[in-house]
């Protein structure tokens, strides 16, 4: 049984050191009836049998923080959270009380106290910090036949961008425990540079000696972003059906006109002039 995490920023302000003040009273009557002396773990064992179950005290160890152990003698099946309250130790809701039994920390209905437990109040603070981190913008490479094969030429600078972080960071006892990102928003987004690379035209055996230019003058005058409404696109009229019989994605006007050309050359492979029945005598 955990405490229910606090919203507040940091664990309660009192001092670990402060919380053994009322501890060491706390404990003077319990050591008198342990007798903090060898042999006192076999009394209250003996005790437990001969006392009623309400009433039966057992014997375990109280670590607070960082602070040493300190023996305790509480009413057996006691919850550890009221064993530390009895004590006179402040717990807020951050801080984590758990049960240790045979080396092994146990939960659940197993978690109130038996003979030769130990209980460990473990001090948590939570700390939240904002912090602005820089993202890199990245580069977006674009190829194009306009350029010399391996030519690059930078057609927008990039620009960084700024996020804004919310970070949790955990503290066990003051030790580092665990590191949490919150959130993450976005302050100024990233823009990408953009760099043109030169590559060679698209090549297909058989069709690059062809006169594409004037097919394409013929089709659509020239334009790649020509649109017919009968639902021809681009500079050689592909339908959609037709450009995506060739491998083509997207619509045929939105791609680059090396592309275009390229996937009239591989229908030219494939089906002659046939797809250009007024046009195709150009080529």
């Amino acid at each position: 049984m955990r405490p229910t995490p606090r919203t507040a920023s940091t664990s309660s302000s009192t001092p670990v050191t402060s919380r053994l003040r009322g501890l060491v009273v706390g404990t003077a009557v319990a050591a008198l009836a342990l007798g903090l002396a060898p042999g006192a773990t076999a009394q209250v064992a003996s005790s437990e049998a001969a006392d009623t179950p309400e009433r039966a005290q057992v014997a375990v160890r109280l670590k607070v923080a960082t602070e040493p152990v300190v023996r305790v003698a509480v009413p057996r099946r006691t919850w550890p959270s009221r064993l530390v309250q009895a004590q006179g130790v402040p717990v807020d809701g951050n801080d984590l009380v758990e049960v240790v039994r045979d080396g092994r920390e146990v939960r659940g209905s197993a978690k109130r106290v038996r003979h030769g437990d130990t209980v460990r109040l473990v001090d948590v603070e939570k700390r939240r910090t904002t912090k602005r981190t820089r993202v890199r913008p990245g580069v977006v490479e674009v190829p194009t036949t306009k350029l010399a094969p391996g030519r690059r030429k930078v057609v927008r600078d990039g620009r960084a961008g700024v996020q804004r972080v919310k970070v949790v960071r955990t503290l066990h006892n003051g030790e580092p425990e665990r590191y949490r990102v919150a959130s993450r928003t976005w302050v100024r987004k990233p823009q990408p540079r953009r760099v043109l690379v030169g590559r060679q035209p698209f090549s297909v055996d058989g069709a690059d000696g062809l006169n594409w230019g004037a097919l394409a003058g013929c089709e659509s005058g020239g334009n790649p972003r020509a649109v017919n409404p009968a639902g021809y696109y681009g500079l050689y009229q592909f339908n959609v059906a037709t450009w995506r019989s060739v491998g083509g994605s997207g619509m045929p006007h939105h791609a680059s006109p090396g592309e275009q050309t390229y996937r009239a050359k591989l229908l030219y492979k494939s089906r002659g002039r046939s797809p250009w029945p007024h046009c195709g005598r150009l080529l």
